[in-house]
């Protein structure tokens, strides 16, 4: 059988570095597109790691936020996949960072303002750059506008207080890997979760707060992951659904995986 044609590609990074930290957040990802277009194909959608060393050296440990000499190449060489992937033809990027904030003080998070100071404003001088370069005769105001329509498809997903706060929503799968790994430890925690999902949201380090930890995060993430009740939650789930579902280029690429053949 022969592999779909893909639709577009999404470039997803996360600042996890764990060893299934891509797949978790590609999982993830698919669930926030089906909940944009219910009729998505995902199997027409390229979800791409990042490649590039440094790149991916300055997605871990926070590096991406780093201001210190040594990271510099680092950042920038993220700074260029970044714009790369967005000036492709139907290149988008999924950049996965958490607020490190319950959502109730998600306001006081530091990290979104430092992505668009040490990341998305680069980027975005990058892309400008590049449009330039294509000397099109283009005007300045036009350069511009293609530049923030390049821009709009960089999309931040951040969860708070972190990706395990979504994760743990996946109640059904999570008591079933407590009742058969732990001896049902922290099966009442998450069938309390389960009857309040706007909790989790609250919950500071939540992957502290229960025997599963950061152990079974692609399980959680590929495994029955009940999108629409999180994203009915109200909850940083659902404010990264709303945001892509705003972006109308989003939704027509979307609409391709299933509108041709």
């Amino acid at each position: 059988m022969s592999t779909p044609a893909t639709c577009l590609s999404v470039l997803v990074l996360t600042e996890d570095s764990g060893t299934k930290a891509f797949e978790t957040l590609r999982g993830i990802a698919k669930e926030l597109l089906k909940q944009v277009d219910a009729y998505v194909q995902t199997n027409k959608i390229s979800f791409e790691p990042v490649r590039n060393e440094l790149a991916l050296q300055a997605l871990h440990a926070n590096v991406w936020k780093s201001t210190r000499p040594k990271d510099r190449q680092k950042r920038v060489e993220l700074i260029r996949t970044i714009a790369t992937q967005v000036m492709l033809e139907d290149g988008w990027v999924l950049f996965h960072f958490d607020g490190d904030r319950v959502w109730a003080s998600r306001s006081s998070s530091e990290n979104v303002e430092k992505f668009q100071t040490l990341i998305g404003a680069s980027v975005r001088g990058l892309v400008a750059s590049k449009i330039a370069e294509q000397r099109d005769g283009s005007t300045p105001q036009s350069i511009e506008a293609r530049a923030n329509a390049r821009m709009a498809r960089l999309k931040t997903v951040v969860p708070f207080y972190s990706i395990e706060a979504w994760l743990f929503q996946n109640t059904r799968e999570a008591m079933r890997l407590c009742q058969q790994r732990y001896g049902g430890r922290d099966v009442e925690q998450f069938n309390a979760w389960a009857q309040d999902r706007t909790a989790l949201d609250e919950v500071l380090k939540p992957k502290e707060a229960v025997c599963l930890g950061a152990a079974h995060n692609l399980e959680l993430a590929s495994t029955g992951f009940p999108a629409r009740e999180v994203r009915a939650a109200g909850r940083s789930f659902t404010a990264v659904v709303e945001v892509l579902s705003q972006d109308s280029e989003l939704r027509e690429a979307l609409a391709r995986t299933y509108a041709y053949g």
